[in-house]
């Protein structure tokens, strides 16, 4: 499922890469009492559920070190 990003943050202009927000779904998640703070959270933080749903994104084939 395609979605737009969402904007930078204005008071920063930074922008999270599909895999941070995929990454912070899920840890969200795993942290979350319940489904009703876990969705409180992810509003919280700019994320949707959906961030966490998809397959992780390709991992950057950066070298190691």
């Amino acid at each position: 499922m395609k979605r737009a990003t969402a904007p930078p943050i204005e008071e920063t202009g930074f922008e999270l890469t599909a895999e941070q927000r995929y990454h912070g779904a899920r840890m969200v998640a795993s942290a979350a009492n319940d489904a009703e703070d876990c969705a409180l959270l992810l509003a919280v933080l700019g994320l949707e559920p959906a961030d966490g749903i998809a397959a992780p994104p390709p991992r950057s084939t950066r070298p190691a070190g």
